[in-house]
């Protein structure tokens, strides 16, 4: 027996859920709310529902057409459904519906019937496009839940504009293709290279002895050749404000502009806060882990106001892995580097943060920005296991 099978069998790791099967845990599926479907081919490749040309719009192919009118046809099925929006795509799906009143069964026999009208219009529209028992789209569907005011709005305006970003990735390939692979040399500090505008560290050398670390990327690799300063901050200088989530624990309380609230934020955040925007406005990329809540604001509110920034994640990026949001317009200005240390492998949903995975990810993030590293309490563990720790994450994958 294996030691991962051994682990399974004492009940320390569960099957994982992958992201397209995962629902809200807790939530019940047949009340009243308001939900946006996704939905993807079980054949990506074949863009057989539109086409995306440089005007940014999705011209639908005659199936893509049908699944647009399934989709339309749900509330003579579910008078309880409210369409509110869709969006077609060459390899996936998007809807917004409205179940006003308790439908009797789970959501997911609304979606199930929505893709038996899909299949029959494919088999009628296109015979050989579906091999026996085969449906259109891929197993499952991933759900977003609106549970606060203004998120609705948010929720039609990334459908709407889905085929420009699609446009934009086309038009920029190079700022938005995962890359794997990616090496860097880790860069010693030198305390005598100051900015004399800043008061910050310019740049480093690279560190002789060490291996070559290896990363996966997304965003503008040309970020790592300008001066860097790292963002570390303490959990004891800023936190943003929890709320008991739908079906159980905790999440981050947002205003009505689904921006996050603060519930503290000390002298200490303030100052560090102040220091690293500043620097970021004189040219100097900031680069985070994005561990902390402190962390995550101070990245937040860099790509706000236009800023660059390089984070690092604690898992891998998925073959068609691509930025959101904020994340997705820096990408697109290059104002954005994503890292992922190439040993840990994508996991679909939320990965929850290990100690050791945050002392790789501190680590590598001193070693890249060099003599603009921050100075970080590893509490008890020795200089020689932390970079053990950390280069076994960077190490380059079989």
């Amino acid at each position: 027996m294996t030691e991962l099978e051994e682990q399974k069998g004492k009940g320390y790791l569960k099957e994982t859920i992958h992201g397209m099967l995962r629902r809200c845990e807790g939530w019940d599926y047949s009340l009243p709310c308001i939900y946006m479907i996704t939905l993807v081919l079980a054949n990506r490749r074949s863009k057989v529902l539109g086409e995306v040309p440089k005007s940014a719009r999705c011209e639908l192919t005659e199936l893509g057409r049908a699944v647009e009118e399934c989709w339309e046809a749900i509330p003579q099925f579910y008078p309880q459904v409210q369409i509110i929006c869709k969006q077609v795509m060459p390899d996936h799906f998007h809807g917004i519906l409205w179940v006003k009143e308790p439908l009797g069964c789970h959501l997911g026999q609304v979606i199930k019937g929505f893709k038996i009208g899909c299949n029959r219009a494919a088999r009628r529209l296109c015979p050989d496009l579906l091999a026996e028992g085969a449906g259109l789209f891929a197993e499952g569907f991933q759900d977003s839940i609106l549970f606060h005011e203004g998120q609705l709005a948010k929720m039609i305006a990334y459908l709407k504009a889905n085929p420009l970003r699609l446009a934009i990735k086309r038009a920029l390939p190079g700022l938005f293709t995962v890359v794997r692979g990616v090496q860097l040399s880790a860069r010693v500090q030198l305390s005598a290279i100051i900015s004399p505008i800043t008061g910050l560290p310019i740049t480093g050398l690279p560190i002789t002895g060490l291996p070559t670390l290896h990363f996966s990327a997304i965003g503008n690799r040309a970020l790592l050749e300008r001066p860097m300063v790292q963002v570390q901050c303490s959990r004891r200088y800023f936190g943003y404000k929890r709320i008991p989530k739908p079906g159980g624990g905790m999440k981050i309380a947002r205003d009505s502009a689904w921006n996050p609230i603060a519930d503290f934020a000390s002298p200490e955040y303030e100052r560090l806060h102040s220091r690293l925007l500043a620097a970021a406005r004189h040219g100097v990329v900031l680069i985070s882990p994005c561990i902390s809540d402190g962390e995550r604001e101070i990245a937040r509110e860099a790509l706000a106001a236009g800023l660059p920034l390089v984070t690092m994640q604690n898992k891998g990026f998925s073959k068609l892995e691509k930025p959101t949001g904020r994340y997705f317009d820096a990408c697109a200005a290059g104002r954005l580097l994503m890292l992922a240390p190439a040993a840990w492998p994508y996991t679909p949903g939320h990965k929850p943060m290990a100690r050791h995975e945050a002392t790789a990810m501190n680590r590598l993030c001193q070693w890249i920005a060099g003599e603009g590293a921050a100075t970080i309490n590893y509490r008890g563990l020795a200089p020689a296991n932390i970079d053990k720790i950390a280069i076994a994450a960077a190490s380059k994958m079989p």
